[in-house]
Formats: C-alpha cells, sequence, structure tokens
C-alpha cells in the first residue's frame, strides 16, 4: 500500500526521511487543488493520505464526505510540528457525530 503525505515543509521532510512521498500545501487552493488530483489519481495509486490537522481543517467538510464515501485513499490526520489542535475533533468523532453512533 503506497503512503502519501500533505503537510508543511517540516512534516513532509520528516516522512520522506522514512521514504514516503509528499507535497508542501501552503493554503487552502493548494490543498483543494491537490486533494482533487490524488482522489483522482494522478499521483498513481494512494492508499492511504496522511495530513496534518491544520490543513484537514482547511479541507474539513470535503475529507467528510471522502470518508463516508469509504474510498481509497483512507485519510490518516496527524498533528504537525506545532502539536495537536486544542479542541479538534478527530475524524472518528466527526463520523460518529455524522452518522448519529455515540458511545
Amino acid at each position: 500500500m503506497t503512503f502519501f503525505v500533505f503537510g508543511d515543509e517540516d512534516v513532509v521532510l520528516g516522512f520522506k526521511f522514512i521514504g514516503i512521498s509528499g507535497l508542501i500545501i501552503e493554503s487552502k487552493e493548494d490543498a483543494l487543488l491537490e486533494f482533487e488530483k490524488i482522489t483522482k489519481g494522478e499521483y498513481g495509486e494512494i492508499g492511504v493520505l496522511i495530513i496534518t490537522e491544520r490543513i484537514a481543517l482547511m479541507l474539513e467538510d470535503i475529507i467528510m464526505d471522502w470518508q463516508l464515501k469509504g474510498e481509497y485513499p483512507l485519510i490518516v490526520e496527524v498533528p504537525d510540528m506545532e502539536g495537536h489542535i486544542e479542541g479538534k475533533k478527530s475524524m472518528l468523532e466527526s463520523i460518529r457525530k455524522a452518522i448519529g453512533l455515540s458511545v
């Protein structure tokens, strides 16, 4: 399974050291354009897209819709070098809310 990362320069460089390619995303416009390319397969067959929480906030509704479709790439959110965003719900919490599941 192929991994790919969207993040700031530090995150992308860190993942590159372990052999995972990625793109530095600097704006919402970049994020939208590159997410569309990834989901259309323009970067090859990506199984898991690792995306920082800050970039995920830029694409929150789009990512939620994608996750609910259950298609590849799977999306995994990670904190960036500044750490976890206070009060940010995890993708799992958002999905549970969307489908009405409370545990």
